[in-house]
């Protein structure tokens, strides 16, 4: 099981709606909202790709 949840976290995406989801839950003190947890996570996404592809001259 323990493999699986690397995998998991691995995933850019995955990794970046679990950071979004702690943050949110970290500022609420308690469970995010679905939807501001989804915008933040594909707006982390979105960036990190960005940067990824700077990085490859891209």
């Amino acid at each position: 099981m323990g493999g699986d949840l690397d995998d998991i976290l691995d995933d850019l995406f995955h990794g970046c709606a679990f950071a979004a989801f702690v943050e949110l839950s970290i500022e609420r003190k308690g469970p995010p909202d679905m939807e501001a947890t989804r915008e933040r996570a594909f707006r982390y996404y979105e960036v990190e790709l960005a940067r990824r592809n700077r990085l490859r001259g891209g």
